[in-house]
């Protein structure tokens, strides 16, 4: 198989087809486009670059390929004028000459062909008119780099609104996040709402960031000890890598305490509680009921007695009406612990019927479903809608439709 052969789409990228733009294109979505370049780009292997991130020089600035750790300028290779051999050279200096063309033909065409895949990626994923002007009226082919054809359309259709931003942090600060998720699901998203009030002119200040991941923790209930230890520490100290690495710790040490999984936190917590409330109710009780003996025991006659009564006809009145008091109490001990009982039950079957936590599934899937005509958040066009769906993914959205998927999955929608 030649170079110019190759099918680097079907061979190399991950997404093979890009999810489509309808109409003209959002920052969202241009957005999802840019991070399948990156994607597709990343999955040809070459030297170039410093060799551990592929062709990703191809869709990213070289201010911003700088950034990347490890990396090396990514300086593409040029066209090559046609082999001259010099007259004097022996035969081994001419072989030497031709092998060394030849890798350096090849290393150039394998970079255009690839930068080719991802022009016609970006070609699919837009309607025409909106990259009209891109176009080469010959070719009708795109011309331009990848990242000049990314800055082009995120400066004419990709500005962000402010009620976008809004909108975004409503669903961030909305989100569900368990103790037992890693703390990725509770930072990433935080940071991309940044990003996203960056590119809307109006960015968040470090002590909002850190706010809005405090509030999530707070809402867990579990991290008491954790946010006591944040708050002791110097102002300085207090900053947003810290916060991350801070939590991440509090939740390590809390998954050795609670175990892995942490699912069962709240029904542990929940029993605990009862069995305290029994001892002291238990306790209480043995108390009054000790006390109402004595006093008992202070009261001359509780019946009226004549002077033929005998002190045993008497301290049996006594007994009789101590036992009653006191299985009337033992009849309160049992009402309150039945009440318990029933109470940890509820608890129990409701930590029972929580969701299932599932996987969001990938725009790109392309295994067959025979049903599609409900959307689910987490699972895109299936046979259930959101409030049906029992492996939901982290965010899931219930209320989310064809028309207005709210971030959701965009696999098996068209």
């Amino acid at each position: 198989m030649t170079i110019g052969s190759i099918d680097y789409a079907s061979s190399y990228f991950k997404y093979k087809t890009p999810t489509p733009i309808r109409g003209e294109p959002t920052n969202k979505a241009l957005k999802t486009l840019q991070k399948e370049l990156q994607a597709n780009a990343s999955s040809v292997e070459t030297d170039l670059g410093g060799g551990n991130h592929g062709y990703l020089g191809l869709v990213l600035t070289d201010a911003e390929y700088a950034t990347i750790p490890n990396t090396q300028p990514f300086i593409p290779p040029t066209y090559l004028p046609p082999l001259v051999i010099p007259a004097n050279s022996t035969p081994i200096q001419a072989l030497e000459l031709k092998e060394q063309y030849n890798e350096q033909k090849r290393l150039y065409l394998e970079c255009k062909n690839v930068e080719k895949a991802l022009l016609r990626h970006i070609q699919e994923a837009i309607e025409d008119k909106y990259i009209n002007s891109l176009v080469d009226e010959y070719t009708n082919l795109l011309t331009q780099d990848v990242p000049t054809i990314m800055q082009y359309l995120f400066y004419n259709y990709g500005k962000v609104r402010s009620e976008e931003v809004t909108s975004k942090e409503a669903e961030v600060m909305s989100m569900t996040w368990q103790p037992s998720d890693p703390i990725v699901l509770l930072t990433r998203p935080i940071e991309n709402l940044q990003k996203l009030a960056q590119q809307a002119g109006i960015p968040y200040t470090d002590q909002q960031l850190l706010e809005k991941g405090l509030s999530i923790i707070r809402s867990t209930r579990d991290f008491e000890y954790a946010l006591t230890e944040w708050e002791k520490k110097p102002v300085a100290d207090r900053t947003w890598a810290t916060f991350k690495t801070h939590f991440h710790e509090a939740q390590l040490n809390l998954k050795k305490i609670r175990g892995p999984t942490m699912q069962q936190a709240g029904f542990h917590h929940a029993n605990l509680v009862v069995n305290q409330i029994k001892d002291e109710i238990t306790s209480h009780l043995q108390t009054r009921d000790s006390e109402f003996l004595a006093m008992l025991q202070t009261i001359p006659s509780l019946v009226s007695t004549d002077s033929s009564s005998s002190e045993e006809e008497h301290s049996y009145h006594q007994r009789q009406q101590a036992n009653a008091a006191s299985d009337q109490t033992q009849v309160q001990i049992l009402k309150l612990l039945k009440d318990l009982t029933a109470e940890l039950k509820s608890v129990k079957s409701s930590l029972q019927q929580q969701p299932k936590f599932g996987r969001k599934t990938p725009d790109n899937k392309t295994s067959p479903r025979k049903v599609t005509d409900k959307y689910c958040w987490t699972h895109g066009g299936c046979n259930h809608d959101g409030t049906a769906c029992n492996f939901r993914a982290q965010g899931h959205k219930e209320k989310a439709t064809f028309t207005n998927r709210m971030g959701g999955s965009n696999a098996y929608c068209t």
